[in-house]
């Protein structure tokens, strides 16, 4: 009974995880889009001006 309910989380177990982590490594690597991009460019601008000033 325990090898098959072992043999069960391997088979379905494994490729679950491999599915998870592929979904949370594209989410947390994604890119940012324009608007993003602006906004962050900035804030940049604006904390280098504001070490400046």
């Amino acid at each position: 009974m325990f090898e098959s309910v072992m043999w069960l989380v391997v088979v379905a177990g494994g490729p679950l995880l491999l599915v998870v982590l592929m979904a949370y490594v594209v989410a947390a690597r994604r890119r940012p889009g324009p608007a993003e991009r602006r906004e962050s460019d900035r804030a940049t601008d604006r904390l280098y001006h504001q070490d400046k000033g």
